[in-house]
């Protein structure tokens, strides 16, 4: 994308002065441009010739009826008859396309003189003067300025030139011929707009239609929630019977289905990618060993178990438990040992407690778990109980012999013992060491107040650390 349509994109519609047209507008704006300019173009040519053409005629008409009034007004102008000569003229020039006439005495042209009848009055060197009575109005005055045509003729008497005749003509000639003018072209923009109302209305059908179809079908693509679905393969683009549009239609449908492959890709990888993340996320809150959870992921839920307990005022316990004698069997038995006693403390550990429940492994022999949703206090010292005696069971070490391991149990309660993790831990990892201390100076087994890891009976029982 340019950075002109970039820029654009960026302002918005809100920065726009006035809607954006649509294409059939521009299309009709356009049709109406130019056929508005021919006919104006068109009609300006003829009326211009046309203007001309009856200039030239005019002129050339307006000559030969200048010599024949002459030669009609010869007797009246040799005998100084200025009324038969008026007579004349009027009777002549009744019915012809000749707004003035005046007969001046003498051999000078009437052109060097003012225009007849100027300011209202005639000119002492006018004989006799004739003025139609329809061009008496300011219109005809008007229309003889812009359209100025006149005509000259000599009175001859005996080969002497008694006075001189001058035409004006009649310029209503040219009002209606730019009055039909005016006509034609109004007329002729009238079935010009006719015209392009028809057009823009088949342009529409073949264009502007088939532009709308194809962009109601890319916004129906857009809203589909499941692009990559089947039905986008059987939802072809709309063709339009026309070239230029059916090819953007194909090209259209081709790209959408790269970018449906190409989206199913990127869902596959995403699906791989988040199979991936959750196994992972598996593995990394599951201690490699025991299966049950790690430090960090035991941490994260004790925070959010204790957040949610002090919103809601509940009440949770925690126990720190501590394997006994566990560096003995690693020392007599093995390694190997050492992890079978660990697994089978952490499976006993996760059956005895419910499944909201969490058990996890800090490192070494250390557990701990968490009790969600303790009613009473009072419950927690059996839960402990039962969590001694569900570990305080034979296990079979790989090279044959018989354990019974057994665990220290440390107690904290919320609110009662701390208000943060830190604290609960703290307290619960107290209340273990003391119980170990107590297990060893009260030497009976079986007591529940000490745990021990006895061996089986046929090997010795370790004394406790």
């Amino acid at each position: 994308m340019s950075k002109h349509w970039r820029h654009l994109w960026a302002q918005g519609p809100a920065h726009h002065a006035r809607p954006v047209p649509s294409v059939l507008e521009l299309m009709r704006a356009a049709s109406w441009r130019i056929g508005w300019l021919s006919v104006l173009s068109v009609g300006l040519v003829l009326t211009v010739g046309a203007a001309l053409l009856l200039h030239l005629s005019t002129v050339r008409n307006l000559e030969l009826q200048a010599r024949s009034l002459a030669y009609s007004v010869e007797a009246a102008v040799v005998f100084q008859d200025r009324q038969a000569t008026e007579t004349l003229l009027q009777e002549l020039l009744l019915h012809e396309p000749v707004s003035a006439a005046r007969v001046r005495l003498g051999a000078h042209s009437l052109r060097d003189l003012p225009r007849p009848g100027a300011a209202g009055t005639l000119l002492d060197e006018d004989f006799a003067c004739y003025r139609k009575a329809d061009a008496q109005g300011s219109w005809a005055r008007l229309a003889e300025s812009l359209w100025p045509v006149r005509a000259e003729a000599p009175v001859l008497a005996q080969g002497q030139v008694q006075a001189v005749v001058e035409l004006q003509a009649d310029a209503s000639a040219l009002l209606s011929l730019m009055s039909w003018a005016a006509a034609g072209v109004l007329l002729a923009m009238g079935l010009a707009g006719v015209a392009v109302l028809r057009v823009s209305h088949r342009l529409a059908d073949r264009l502007v239609l088939p532009l709308q179809a194809l962009a109601e079908h890319s916004r129906q693509m857009r809203q589909l929630r499941e692009p990559h679905s089947p039905l986008l393969a059987l939802r072809q683009a709309p063709r339009a019977g026309v070239r230029e549009l059916d090819q953007l239609s194909a090209d259209f449908d081709a790209l959408l289905q790269e970018l449906s492959e190409h989206q199913q890709q990127l869902l596959r990888e995403h699906d791989a990618l988040r199979h991936a993340h959750a196994e992972l996320s598996d593995q990394a809150a599951r201690d490699g060993l025991t299966g049950v959870a790690t430090r960090a992921h035991f941490e994260r839920v004790l925070a959010s178990t204790l957040s949610q307990a002090s919103r809601a005022g509940g009440c949770f316990s925690l126990y720190f438990i501590d394997a006994d004698h566990f560096k003995t069997i690693n020392d007599e038995h093995g390694h190997e040992a050492g992890d079978c006693v660990l697994v089978a403390v952490a499976q006993r550990l996760s059956r005895s407690v419910r499944a909201q429940d969490l058990v996890g492994r800090l490192g070494g022999d250390e557990f701990v778990v968490l009790v969600h949703g303790l009613r009473q206090a009072t419950n927690a010292p059996a839960i402990a109980e039962q969590l001694r005696s569900a570990v305080a069971q034979p296990v079979t070490l790989p090279n044959g012999s018989i354990v019974v391991p057994g665990i220290s149990v440390g107690l904290a309660i919320f609110p009662t013992h701390g208000l943060s993790a830190a604290e609960l831990m703290k307290a619960a990892d107290q209340d273990m060491y003391q119980r170990k201390r107590a297990a060893r100076s009260v030497p009976a087994p079986g007591s529940s107040s000490r745990s021990s890891l006895e061996a089986a009976p046929t090997r010795p029982t370790p004394s406790p650390d």
